[in-house]
């Protein structure tokens, strides 16, 4: 079993035991940056609400389609009437001619029961409506795709930030090392009249400005992780640590996108273009409310009237039983639906607009991330000699100084000289590796990270 497997183990298991002490105490882990994404993938908050839109769109699409089914409704009512409306009858009706009389009409009590169906014979607007619910479906994969994109993205620049506060930090403490070893030959020397108390006290003081300096990254490197953890889902109170190649690698072991100047499958610009279609539908759509619909009707009842509320009786009871075809056909709204295709056409040319004007962003974008990864590359690499510098500079520093050949003034200006290489060096490693992932972004591969 290889240590890619025992890692993958391990943090199921941790996952199984809900992040506890002791299962962390047992099986401690080192993810790099491709087990952080695929956890990210897997518990994001992001991700999770990117699939719940995707079953809402499902669920939409499939509310539109059900308007094709049959419609059947059922109802029942019973009534009481307390006291029954009168209606006026001529009197010549009851030998009283000239006058009218009041006669109260219908039964104590009154039940109805029936059933009503519809079925659409033909309404182009809610087959074009259909058409819109697949295309939002579809909008909503490609959004669950771009919240994919942009949490990789930027998962990667906070683990290249932490890499960075880490290796900072692990060159501070080697320095503060070689520092409290001078310090104490320091201190003996003093003791000896050999070295002035003033030398002793700039180091002491340089070597608590470090120390100063390494509680801050300490701090910094807190709020890193946790802004990760939150990226990735991942629950606050459990612990791991990074590692990750923070080397130089050569510029023709970068791998390159083919296809990158095949911006046309870019999510960013698809997502444009599908709401295009949704807009040019939802036109469609509009003019087809002038088209008449039509739909087929079928009903039956029971109609229940007595004077006493016998329902058991089958002769107290009547059947009413009707069907036929119902044509709706729109006249005149007053130019509403005029209006409202103007202001989805107008609509129409923003997105269009909105769409070249991606087009352009995605081609500058590419060519800048091309020429800031060449930058990086070529800053990275100065910046690694003269750490190379400073470091022989520095060791050859502390020799003469324990050799009584240097001051202190010349030693701790090497040793700024040196600290300060070696953080612009890590910095433009970390711009470096950084670019490789913004130029990654530009041409759509950021995907390919989870593989490596």
């Amino acid at each position: 079993m290889n240590k890619k497997k025992l890692k993958t183990i391990a943090l199921s298991f941790l996952l199984l035991c809900g992040f506890n002490g002791n299962a962390q105490d047992k099986w401690p882990v080192t993810l790099n940056l491709q087990e952080c994404l695929q956890y990210a993938l897997q518990n994001s908050y992001e991700i999770h609400k990117s699939k719940f839109d995707a079953g809402e769109s499902e669920a939409a699409h499939n509310e539109a389609k059900s308007g094709l089914l049959p419609q059947i409704s059922g109802s029942a009512s019973m009534t009481n009437n307390i006291k029954l409306p009168a209606m006026l009858m001529p009197g010549d009706f009851f030998g009283m001619p000239g006058e009218y009389i009041g006669v109260e009409m219908g039964a104590k009590y009154n039940a109805v029961a029936g059933i009503d169906l519809e079925q659409v014979i033909f309404d182009a607007g809610l087959f074009t409506g259909i058409k819109m619910s697949k295309n939002a479906r579809e909008l909503a994969s490609l959004k669950e795709k771009m919240s994919q994109e942009e949490l990789i993205y930027h998962i990667g620049n906070t683990f290249y930030d932490i890499m960075y506060s880490q290796n900072f930090l692990k060159n501070n403490i080697k320095t503060l090392t070689i520092m409290d070893s001078i310090y104490r030959k320091m201190e003996l020397q003093v003791a000896q009249n050999i070295t002035r108390e003033i030398d002793l006290n700039r180091m002491k003081v340089n070597i608590s400005n470090m120390k100063v300096e390494i509680q801050k990254t300490h701090a910094l490197l807190s709020q890193q992780m946790n802004y990760l953890k939150v990226l990735m889902g991942m629950p606050l109170e459990y612990d791991f640590r990074l590692s990750g190649n923070m080397e130089l690698s050569p510029m023709e072991h970068v791998s390159f996108s083919n296809t990158a100047n095949n911006l046309s499958e870019k999510t960013e610009l698809r997502i444009l273009h599908n709401e295009k279609t949704t807009t040019e539908l939802g036109i469609k759509q509009l003019k087809q409310t002038y088209i008449p619909t039509l739909s087929f009707f079928a009903s039956t009842g029971y109609n229940f009237e007595n004077e006493k509320l016998t329902l058991s009786d089958s002769k107290f009871w009547s059947n009413g039983t009707a069907f036929g075809v119902r044509l709706s056909v729109p006249v005149f709204d007053g130019r509403t639906k005029h209006h409202k295709i103007r202001q989805s056409q107008f609509q129409l040319r923003k997105i269009e607009e909105d769409i070249k004007q991606q087009q352009q962003t995605l081609q500058s974008d590419l060519q800048n991330a091309r020429r800031q990864l060449q930058i990086s590359f070529q800053s990275a690499g100065a910046q690694q000699e003269n750490m190379g510098v400073a470091e022989k500079s520095y060791k050859q520093g502390v020799m003469l100084y324990e050799g009584g050949l240097y001051s202190i003034t010349d030693l701790l200006d090497t040793e700024k000289s040196f600290r300060e290489a070696q953080s612009a060096y890590v910095y433009e490693l970390s711009n470096y590796h950084k670019s490789i992932l913004e130029l990654k972004k530009s041409e759509g591969t950021l995907n390919t990270l989870l593989n490596q």
